[in-house]
């Protein structure tokens, strides 16, 4: 069932938070330091006491913590959206939590009535600012942005339409933001570090040298090698290693189908067959047990038990959708080099380190007035919507290749 998660603010543990955050960023997250672009506040300051959808870019497990101190800083305190699964890790801590501090649950792709309702009521009554990661997943790619569903703008013109009904003229708008993270020192000693755990783990010879993108070739080509293995895939004597990464992503996904009797989306786009498929695995693990007798609870659940560990092929898609031989290569910042090798130490290891000490920057865009597109919202919903979700995803992409340019890099032979 789709157990829906409220928010439950605590005052007295937001504050806090906010008194020991400095320690929390030190010790908790590597000496992690925020730093908001200059311009930003003033821009975000515009909308204080206004209605208005926070949208950033899902890069790291980190960003709900960031987005929480930009708050401190625009001295804001927000409500967020998170995937309903989060709230069970840790059993169940990481939902605690998560709902202190002013967090909801949404089941992804599913007509998640309760948490519909939540949206609509936090952006029409404006007491504050709600944030949502539009990307739906986490991407693990610091530099660009995975193609943004239509539902943010969707979401705001519902609440905009019940502040009609109300007779209401407020306006809602929906800001870009850009996070981006960088280390503020030299972190190839960790990077070596990592790949010496992922060799030994492996079984991988180290190649000669100390140079560290071979060594990141042969793990990442062993580890290919041992999912091709795992998902009966034999790739062909003249198959590059993006054509092998690109085949192996299609073999997932058409098992997942099969399995689940649908047909995948005719667009070439590898996201959008993870929606889909992550949205009806949503669908069957939390739909509503109204009207079941406990022999058919037990049914379901034994079901939805064997589904969940579709979750884990998801992730995998996921974790290598923006791949490729060569995405290093072409610009082997520290930070992109380390973004890949987290991707092998969440498949390899379960779990990702921080390399070094971070800084990360926030710039915030040029709101967006929903108001200035009802009027086609009502003639023509669907252009509308894309309309808005093409201007967010230009504004973020935009503010994230400036964030890129100007800061000092630090590259990796």
């Amino acid at each position: 069932m789709l157990d829906f998660r409220p928010p439950k603010e605590s005052p007295l543990l937001i504050g806090f938070i906010k008194l020991f955050a400095p320690l929390y960023k030190k010790y908790g997250m590597s000496d992690t330091q925020i730093r908001v672009k200059e311009g930003a506040l003033e821009r975000f300051s515009k909308l204080k006491g206004k209605r208005a959808l926070v949208c950033p870019n899902h890069s790291n497990r980190h960003d709900p913590q960031a987005m929480f101190f930009f708050g401190q800083a625009a001295k804001e305190t927000f409500n967020y959206v998170a995937a309903r699964e989060v709230f069970d890790w840790d059993h169940g801590f990481n939902g605690w939590w998560l709902q202190h501090i002013g967090a909801y649950s949404v089941v992804r792709g599913a007509p998640d009535r309760e948490s519909f309702k939540m949206t609509k009521k936090i952006l029409t009554e404006g007491k504050q600012k709600l944030v949502l990661f539009p990307e739906g997943e986490i991407s693990r790619q610091n530099d660009t942005l995975l193609p943004l569903e239509t539902g943010a703008a969707q979401l705001s013109f519902w609440a905009m339409d019940e502040l009609d009904k109300q007779g209401s003229a407020e306006h809602i708008y929906i800001v870009p933001v850009a996070l981006k993270y960088t280390y503020t020192g030299d972190i190839k000693p960790a990077l070596a570090e990592t790949l010496a755990k992922l060799e030994a783990k492996m079984g991988v010879p180290r190649p000669s040298g100390t140079k560290l993108y071979p060594r990141l070739m042969a793990v990442a080509e062993r580890l290919i090698k041992a999912l091709e293995s795992e998902y009966n895939q034999e790739p062909s004597k003249d198959a590059t290693l993006n054509d092998r990464i690109t085949a192996l992503r299609m073999a997932i996904l058409t098992h997942m189908s099969n399995y689940l009797n649908i047909e995948l989306p005719r667009s070439d786009r590898t996201l959008d067959a993870v929606r889909m498929l992550r949205n009806r695995i949503d669908d069957f693990v939390y739909e509503s047990e109204d009207g079941l007798s406990e022999y058919e609870k037990e049914l379901h659940a034994e079901k939805a038990t064997e589904i969940k560990g579709f979750y884990k092929d998801l992730d995998r898609v996921v974790n290598f959708v923006s791949i490729y031989d060569g995405y290093i290569k072409s610009h082997m910042t520290q930070e992109r080099f380390a973004d890949v090798l987290e991707r092998i130490e969440h498949e390899v290891l379960g779990q990702t380190s921080i390399k070094g000490p971070r800084s990360i920057i926030i710039d915030v865009g040029n709101p967006i007035d929903l108001r200035s597109y009802q009027h086609e919202y009502k003639t023509n919903k669907k252009v509308a919507l894309q309309k808005i979700t093409d201007d967010l995803s230009t504004q973020m992409n935009g503010m994230l290749e400036t964030l890129e340019h100007e800061r000092m890099k630090k590259f990796v032979e």
